[in-house]
C-alpha cells in the first residue's frame, strides 16, 4: 500500500485536495480487501453509479426501438454505434453523472452489438467506438465494468443479448415465433388485441429463450445430437483450428462464439484506465435444467405472466400443434389464472426451419400423442430428463455443473487480457409482478415466496416502505434501515447470502431502480413525481445502510414520457427529455448556471443526488440519509489484526457486523461526497454542521463537492462518528406521515459478486 501524506502529524485536514480529484472520483489503482474494494492506501471504497443505458440494448439502425417493427428481421448488418450516445455528446452526459456522484458505471453491452453479422466476424467500428467513449472516462472521475447483458435471450426472442443467428444455428426459424408462441416480442405485438410488453419475462419460459438457454449451458450434455461444424465460426477455435469440417456441440459453439466477441473487445480496451473489469452474463436463466416436470414451471422462480405455457406445451406449440393455454395476470400476493385460451399455429406451422426436428424431440424428451384430449396433447416420455445426466444418471445442479465452468472459461479469457481486472458474476434473479403503483402498503415478496403469513409480510405507510420494500423482476424486497426501523431485512438476506456461500468479496447491485410511470403515468401529467422520488429514497437508503456498491437503472439519455425507455415498455430512467425545452434550459442556465443546465431533464434529483462515504479510512459499519432534512450520519471502524468480531466461518457472514479484522489503513483521511446543489449554500453561509464527537478535523471543498474528515484516534476498532446536517433544517420533519394508497411498488435488482478469477471460485 501507499502512504497517505495524512499519516504525517501536521497534515492539514484536505491537503491532498490540490489533486483536484473529489471523493467520488474513482482512483486508477482499486485492489479488494474482503467484501470492500480498496484504493492505494487501502481505504474501503463506496462506489455509487448507475447503469449506462438500457438504451444499448437496441441498435441505432434499424431502429431497435422495441415499439417499431420496420427492420426487425434485419438483423444481420444492424448498426449499434452511438450506444449509449455518440461520442460529440459525452462529455454532457459524462460531466452530469460526476456531478451526481454517480461515478461507478455498469456500462451495457450486449453480444449481439459484437458479433451480429455471424460467428467470430466482430463489429470492429462499434467496438473502436465503444473504446474511444471509455477512454473518456477517467477525465470525470468514472470507471466501468462491462455488463455482457442479456434479457430472455435475445431481442427476438422478447428481449435483448445474444446474436439473432444464435437461433438459427439452433435450427428455429425467427419468423415463426409469434406464430407458435415460441417467443413474445414486442416489436411484433403492436396491435391492440395483442398481448402487452410487460409480460415479457415470461419469455424466459417460452420454447426460443429456454431452449437456447438450455443448449447453451448444458447442451453436451441434454442436446448431445445436436452438432454445428467448426467452421462456421468465422474467428477460430482457441486452439487454433478454423476450416475443419469437425462438429461440435451447441454448448462448446456457442460459449466459444461469445466469450471470444467479448475477449475481441477487451484485447482493445486492455489499456485503459476506466475498465475494472467484465460481468459475465446479466441475469442468467438456466432454461429447463433442473426443471423436474416438463408438464409444470416453478411458480416460486419463473413468472407466469400472460400466455404461459409449460414446457411440454411450448414444444408442442413450437411443433405446429393446437395446444389449451393458461393465461396469467398480475394479482396479489403472486399472480393468479384468469383464463384459458386455444392456441392454433396456422397451418401446423412450426418454430424449427425446414427439415428441422425439434432438439427435445429429437431427444426423445417428448412426443405427440393425437388421441389424448379433444385436441390431443403432448406426452412426456423423460420426466426427470432435465435434472439428471442422461448417460450417468447423476442429478445435475446448474450453478456447479454448468455457470461457475462457464464462469471461469470468461474469467480467463478476460484476465488473460488484464490481469488486474475483476470478474463480476450474478445469480439468477428471480421474477416477480405487482402494478407500477404505490400506496400506503407495501410487501415483502421475498417471504411470501417463502411461505411467510401474508400479514406478517405487509408493511404500511411511508415508514413501512422504508421498512420493507416491494420488488419486481426479483424475489426480494429491500428495506432501507435507519434508527428508527430494523435493517433493511430483504438486501440484508440476499448480501448475507452471498457472503455465506462465495464468501468475503466485494457486492455490487447491479440493477435498481423505479417506474417512473406508475400510478397511470399520472406523474406526467402532473409533474408531481413525489411518488417515485420516495420509492428512489427507500431504493438508496436500503442499499447504503447495507453498505455496498450499486447501480442505479438507468441513465436513457433518450427517455421520454410517450414511449420510456423505448424498451418493452419500461420506463426506469430518472433523465427524461420530456422536461428538456429550450426555456427550461435558458432559464437554469440563466439563474444557476452550467450545472443547474446540465440537471435540466432530471427527475428525483434530491433522492438521486446524496452523500455518501466514498473513500473510508478504515471499515464501514452504518450509513443512514434523510434525504429530506438532509442528515447523513457514518460510522467506520479501525481495522485490527486480532479483531473478535472477526467471523470464525463465512457461515455466519453478516452485513451487519462487517469483519474489523485487517491491517492498519495507510490513511487517516475519509473522503465524503457531499452534492454542492444540496450543501453548497449552508457551506458558504457557515450553516453546515458537521458533528465528529469532538475528534479530528473536517473541510468541505466545494468546488470538488467533496467533505474530509481527519481521524486522530488510531486504536484498534475504535468506531468513528460523522454526523452532517444544515443547521436550522436538521431533524426528521414531518415526511414520515405520509398515507399510500393500497397497491404494490415496483422495482429491480440484480445482485452481483466482484470476484477475481485469481482468488477462486
Amino acid at each position: 500500500m501507499d502512504r497517505h501524506a495524512s499519516l504525517s502529524d501536521d497534515y492539514k485536514v484536505g491537503s491532498v485536495s490540490s489533486l483536484k480529484a473529489g471523493a467520488h472520483h474513482i482512483p486508477a489503482h482499486i485492489s479488494t480487501r474482503g467484501r470492500y474494494f480498496t484504493d492505494s492506501y487501502g481505504r474501503s471504497l463506496l462506489l455509487h453509479g448507475c447503469n449506462v443505458s438500457g438504451l444499448s440494448k437496441l441498435p441505432v439502425t434499424p431502429n431497435g426501438f422495441t415499439h417499431l417493427s420496420e427492420g426487425f428481421f434485419d438483423h444481420e448488418f444492424v448498426n449499434f454505434v452511438g450506444r449509449p450516445f455518440p461520442l460529440d455528446e459525452a462529455h454532457e452526459h459524462f460531466t452530469r453523472l460526476s456531478n451526481w456522484g454517480l461515478t461507478f458505471i455498469r456500462l451495457v453491452i450486449t453480444w449481439e452489438s459484437l458479433e451480429h453479422e455471424g460467428p467470430g466476424i466482430y463489429d470492429d467500428e462499434y467496438i473502436a467506438y465503444l473504446a474511444e467513449l471509455i477512454a473518456m472516462m477517467p477525465k470525470y472521475g468514472i470507471r466501468c465494468y462491462i455488463d455482457a447483458h442479456q434479457d430472455v435471450w435475445s431481442r427476438h426472442t422478447g428481449g435483448s443479448g445474444a446474436p439473432t443467428w444464435t437461433l438459427g444455428i439452433a435450427g428455429l426459424d425467427i419468423r415463426s415465433f409469434k406464430a407458435t408462441g415460441a417467443a413474445h416480442a414486442h416489436n411484433l405485438h403492436l396491435e391492440p388485441h395483442d398481448p402487452p410488453p410487460k409480460v415479457w419475462p415470461s419469455g424466459y419460459c417460452k420454447l426460443a429463450a429456454a431452449t437456447l438457454a438450455t443448449v447453451f449451458w448444458a447442451g453436451d450434455t441434454f442436446a448431445p445430437k445436436t452438432k454445428v461444424k467448426r467452421s462456421e465460426f468465422k474467428g477460430g477455435f482457441r486452439d487454433g483450428e478454423t476450416t475443419t469440417e469437425e462438429e461440435v456441440g451447441l454448448q462448446e459453439f456457442l460459449q466459444t462464439c461469445m466469450i471470444e466477441a467479448f475477449g475481441a473487445l477487451a484485447d482493445k480496451v486492455k489499456d485503459l484506465e476506466a475498465v475494472m473489469g467484465f460481468e459475465v452474463i446479466n441475469e442468467p436463466h438456466r432454461g429447463y435444467i433442473e426443471l423436474h416436470s416438463p408438464y409444470s414451471w416453478d411458480f416460486k422462480t419463473d413468472l407466469a405472466i400472460g400466455f404461459f405455457p409449460s414446457a411440454a406445451q411450448g414444444w408442442a406449440l413450437g411443433t405446429g400443434h393446437p395446444v389449451l393455454i393458461d393465461h396469467y395476470v398480475p394479482s396479489f400476493p403472486v399472480t393468479a389464472k384468469s383464463h384459458q385460451v386455444l392456441l392454433t399455429p396456422p397451418n401446423g406451422r412450426t418454430a424449427w426451419k425446414a427439415g428441422v426436428k425439434c432438439i427435445w424431440e429429437d431427444h426423445g424428451v417428448w412426443a405427440w400423442d393425437p388421441k389424448r384430449g379433444r385436441f390431443g396433447e403432448p406426452v412426456v416420455l423423460k420426466m426427470e430428463y432435465f435434472t439428471k445426466h442422461p448417460e450417468t444418471g447423476k442429478e445435475v445442479e446448474w450453478y456447479q455443473d454448468f455457470y461457475w465452468p462457464f464462469c471461469k472459461k470468461f474469467g480467463e479469457r478476460i484476465v488473460s487480457v488484464n490481469p488486474t481486472w475483476r470478474t463480476f458474476v450474478g445469480p439468477i434473479p428471480n421474477e416477480s409482478l405487482f402494478t407500477k403503483s404505490v400506496g400506503f402498503m407495501s410487501a415483502n415478496v421475498q417471504g411470501l415466496a417463502r411461505g411467510m403469513f401474508i400479514l406478517k409480510a405487509l408493511y404500511f405507510g411511508r415508514a413501512g416502505l422504508k421498512k420493507k420494500f416491494a420488488l419486481s423482476r426479483c424475489s426480494f424486497s429491500i428495506a432501507p434501515a435507519d434508527n428508527a426501523h430494523s435493517y433493511a431485512l430483504q438486501i440484508h438476506n440476499i448480501i448475507n447470502a452471498g457472503y455465506r456461500s462465495i464468501g468475503e468479496f466485494p457486492v455490487v447491485i447491479g440493477e435498481t431502480g423505479v417506474p417512473f410511470d406508475m400510478n397511470d403515468k399520472a406523474a406526467f401529467k402532473t409533474g408531481n413525481f413525489s411518488w417515485q422520488e420516495r420509492q428512489m429514497d427507500a431504493i438508496c437508503s436500503a442499499l447504503e445502510s447495507n453498505l455496498v456498491s450499486f447501480n442505479l437503472w438507468n441513465y436513457n439519455p433518450l427517455n421520454n414520457d410517450e414511449w420510456g425507455d423505448s424498451w418493452n415498455s419500461e420506463n426506469f430512467s430518472w433523465f427524461s427529455l420530456s422536461d428538456v425545452t429550450k426555456d427550461a434550459l435558458d432559464h437554469a442556465l440563466k439563474t444557476g448556471g452550467e450545472d443547474a443546465r446540465l440537471n435540466v431533464g432530471a427527475r428525483v434529483l434530491d433522492a438521486v443526488e446524496r452523500p455518501y462515504a466514498c473513500k473510508v479510512a478504515g471499515i464501514p459499519t452504518h450509513a443512514n440519509y434523510n434525504f429530506r432534512s438532509k442528515v447523513y450520519t457514518f460510522r467506520f471502524a479501525n481495522p485490527s489484526p486480532t479483531a473478535a468480531s472477526t467471523p470464525p466461518v463465512k457461515e455466519q457472514a453478516d452485513t451487519a457486523h462487517p469483519p474489523l479484522h485487517g491491517t492498519p489503513i495507510q490513511s487517516r483521511e475519509t473522503e465524503i461526497y457531499l452534492p454542492r446543489r444540496r450543501y453548497g449554500a449552508a457551506a458558504r453561509a457557515g450553516m453546515l454542521r458537521v458533528d465528529t464527537r469532538g475528534e479530528g478535523d473536517w473541510k468541505y471543498d466545494e468546488v470538488l463537492q467533496t467533505l474530509y474528515f481527519l481521524h486522530t484516534n488510531t486504536t484498534p476498532e475504535y468506531t468513528h462518528l460523522i454526523r452532517l446536517w444544515i443547521d436550522g433544517e436538521g431533524g426528521a420533519g414531518s415526511s414520515e406521515l405520509f398515507e399510500w394508497r393500497v397497491e404494490i411498488a415496483l422495482a429491480l435488482v440484480v445482485l452481483l459478486f466482484a470476484v477475481g478469477y485469481t482468488n477462486g471460485w
